[in-house]
């Protein structure tokens, strides 16, 4: 229990996490305006590249003092089960790496924004009307401004959005339209975050919520609409079917998907004078859940299967995803450069069978234990925890989510919380 002692403590370490989530989405125009799209050299350009970073350890050792201070939690089961499943994938990887450097490239995109899972466990005698609670809410609103902002950039200011994009050695993609997201951030991750957002003010909607959350609903879905990120747009269908199901609001539910389909519908026939990308979004993704042909993805997704069979027990840590395509591509060094494209696979070929099913374990512990505590309480802030799981494990398929650093650390924060509720009875 959270005493007088370090109350203010948890609320300092709330408005660092806050100032954290917030930075994060600024920090890639604040390096490419201070040092350009180019590799960091000097000095100086690693240190602006080593920001969001250097915000991050702030915050994990602030967390360690605030532990200290007495803001303690008592381990549960599934602390045990995420703890197992970080040390066992980071020493297993980083052995079968046998290449420290690529290890801790590894570590640092997927496994470091887990310890704000652990953060998130000081706050573990708080509900959702607590600081934790207020943190979440805060966060959420700035995404809705966020996306404000972005419509502002992308259809006030299209040239200098464009410009900017090209500043950073890219360029403007487009799916029938000029994708949303690709400066302030490129569009799937930009989406997937929204979604977290506009998956949020459904629950709140959903939990005897006012009408205003409608307004929030409309602006973020408009924001992952325009992204055409058809990862982050079933996704949050997921999580709308999951929490209908959940709450039983169908009143509610309907006026919600009115209001989706509606926005949808309106922006394509203004955009294109038709509803092509309606058509083509949920076309596109049945061809590739249908392992369709001439499909990039499927076809990176062979090539991976591939990978995984000629070494089922893995490349090692940081020799899959990202990170080989980034220090491997061009090298003799064994790797799997083509899993950037699905999570599951990018995990199979980086710590093997034994990686895989190790995280099988902790999302089906998650589950179970999650849809236990749901049967038997109802619908509570929990049941968004629970759907935020769900949505972003099925977003997994397809995309590399909980490879998405620094930004997937609000995942596992918001996980981390999820110890409030069913943690209480399976303390150790």
């Amino acid at each position: 229990m959270n005493t007088e002692k370090n109350i203010y403590s948890l609320k300092y370490l709330a408005w660092l996490l806050f100032g954290f989530f917030i930075y994060i989405n600024f920090a890639p125009s604040l390096r490419l305006v201070l040092v350009g799209g180019q590799e960091a050299k000097t000095a100086y350009e690693f240190l602006i590249t080593a920001l969001p970073d250097i915000f991050f350890l702030l915050i994990i050792l602030f967390s360690i003092a605030v532990y200290y201070k007495g803001a303690r939690f008592r381990l549960t089961r599934f602390d045990w089960i995420i703890i197992f499943y970080l040390v066992f994938n980071i020493i297993y990887g980083s052995i079968l790496s046998g290449n420290l450097f690529i290890s801790a490239q590894g570590f640092r995109v997927t496994y470091l924004s887990m310890l704000f899972y652990f953060v998130a466990r000081l706050f573990s005698s708080e509900g959702e009307q607590g600081t934790s609670g207020k943190l979440l809410l805060n966060v959420f609103w700035f995404y809705a401004l966020f996306v404000i902002a972005g419509l502002i950039l992308h259809f006030g200011f299209a040239d200098f959005e464009k410009s900017l994009i090209k500043t950073n050695g890219n360029i403007q993609s487009a799916y029938f339209i000029a994708r949303m997201g690709s400066f302030i951030l490129m569009p799937v991750v930009f989406a997937t975050i929204v979604s977290f957002a506009c998956s949020y003010f459904y629950y709140r909607l959903l939990n005897n919520g006012a009408w205003w959350n409608y307004i929030f609903i409309a602006i973020l879905w408009t924001g992952i609409f325009l992204s055409v990120s058809r990862g982050p747009i079933i996704s949050f269908l997921i999580a709308f079917i999951t929490l209908t199901i959940l709450s039983r609001k169908w009143v509610k539910a309907l006026g919600t998907l009115f209001l989706i389909t509606v926005i949808s519908g309106l922006l394509s026939w203004i955009l294109i004078g038709s509803l092509s990308p309606l058509a083509w979004l949920f076309s596109s993704a049945f061809d590739t859940l249908s392992m369709g042909e001439h499909i990039t993805r499927v076809g990176l997704w062979i090539k991976s299967l591939h990978d995984f069979q000629q070494r089922p027990f893995g490349y090692g840590l940081g020799h899959a995803g990202v990170t080989a395509v980034r220090f491997l591509k061009h090298t003799n060094i064994p790797a799997a450069v083509y899993t950037t494209d699905g999570w599951y696979l990018k995990l199979a070929c980086e710590t093997g069978i034994p990686g895989l099913l190790s995280y099988l374990i902790l999302f089906g512990s998650f589950f179970y234990a999650g849809a236990k505590y749901i049967r038997n309480n109802g619908f509570t802030f929990f049941s968004f925890i629970f759907t935020l799981a769900v949505m972003i494990n099925a977003q997994n398929i397809v995309e590399n989510v909980l490879d998405f650093y620094p930004y997937i650390a609000l995942y596992w924060f918001i996980l981390g919380l999820s110890q409030q509720w069913i943690g209480q009875r399976q303390s150790v």
